[in-house]
């Protein structure tokens, strides 16, 4: 451009390229929160859902040295509906299925060091007094001194797996146990094994259901889909120290046009799996591993065009839940996205 083009323009021109361009431009990095998933302490007969002690220990240890932001679940759904970027690193802390072992050893941590922590919990298993699960009275008790509960359906059944009337009736079943117990319906929803579809999330809407977490890993960030927010499973294998480190310090990739567009996948078990990256991630290349064949390995990565990439499965995956783990280095700061699919 010369110098005739500039003088034709009056400050207001400029006003309207300068945020032109800074909307053209890829997002700055986000760094987000991180939100963590528990669901037993110290069962040791159950290592795929449980952390040992001293892991708990590890991890809460680590958030009070470090210093790291602790938010609650309910604080993030702020952000999102306002719209606002998370700028700063946080963490954030949840526990699915209400077992009585969160309840006798890590709630009591969680509360003596003012860390907020929401129990997700599925209704009809406690109506039943099912062993190994908390009461209806530990429950109130949880909520009294300070703990947030969300929903996770009245069965923990496998929602894109049922009809559509079945999932409505359990969702209705579970907001008659929520008012006869604890006198009001939580707003905050998880999804039983983190599996959902377009079809359960527009049932989600019919219920007046804003919000919803999976159990994908990945940090959340503005660009997350608000009806399929990540968290950081923990377990025996991945609840070790340095994961956890990994986790809290991570930063979240932003991705935006995921394909496809459902979570279900149904009769394609080699889907073309592409997404946009909204953020300026200086030339450094990303690392997207996923579990086609029943076997984790890392994928083929095709740069389609500027910021779009797809992922090229080197096998077909199997029924049952599918992962995507994709990371990048970007000034010493790891980026996270993940993705979990329930493949028919």
């Amino acid at each position: 451009m010369n110098y005739f083009f500039f003088s034709c323009f009056s400050k207001s021109h400029f006003l309207f390229l300068l945020i032109f361009f800074s909307f053209t431009w890829p997002a700055l990095s986000e760094p987000g929160v991180s939100v963590f998933m528990y669901h037993r302490f110290g069962e040791g007969k159950y290592p795929s859902t449980n952390v040992t002690e001293k892991q708990f220990r590890s991890h809460i240890d680590y958030v009070i040295n470090s210093k790291i932001k602790v938010v609650e679940l309910k604080d993030i759904i702020k952000n999102l509906d306002n719209n606002d970027r998370f700028n700063e690193k946080s963490v954030a802390f949840s526990v699915d299925d209400a077992y009585s072992s969160f309840y006798k050893f890590a709630w009591p941590i969680f509360r003596e060091n003012n860390i907020p922590v929401t129990l997700f919990v599925s209704t009809d298993i406690i109506d039943k007094k099912t062993k190994g699960y908390m009461t209806w009275s530990e429950i109130r008790q949880f909520i009294n001194e300070g703990g947030s509960i969300g929903q996770h359906t009245s069965t923990h059944l496998h929602m894109p797996l049922n009809k559509v009337s079945d999932i409505k009736n359990d969702i209705l079943d579970s907001h008659k146990s929520w008012i006869k117990n604890i006198g009001f319906i939580p707003k905050l929803f998880a999804y039983p094994y983190g599996e959902t579809s377009n079809e359960v999330i527009s049932i989600l809407k019919e219920f007046d259901i804003s919000h919803a977490f999976g159990q994908h890993s990945g940090v959340v960030s503005s660009f997350d889909d608000r009806y399929y927010l990540p968290r950081f499973s923990l377990n025996e294998r991945f609840g070790e120290i340095d994961r956890f480190e990994f986790a809290v310090n991570s930063y979240s990739l932003n991705v935006n046009n995921f394909l496809p567009t459902d979570m279900f996948l149904i009769d394609n078990k080699k889907p073309s799996i592409e997404f946009s990256i909204n953020q300026d991630l200086k030339g450094n290349p990303i690392n997207c591993f996923s579990n086609p064949g029943g076997k984790w390995d890392k994928q083929e990565i095709i740069n389609i065009k500027k910021n779009r990439v797809q992922i090229k499965l080197n096998e077909a995956y199997l029924n049952g839940r599918a992962r995507i783990n994709c990371t990048t280095k970007v000034d010493d700061k790891w980026y996270w996205f993940g993705y979990q699919f329930l493949v028919k």
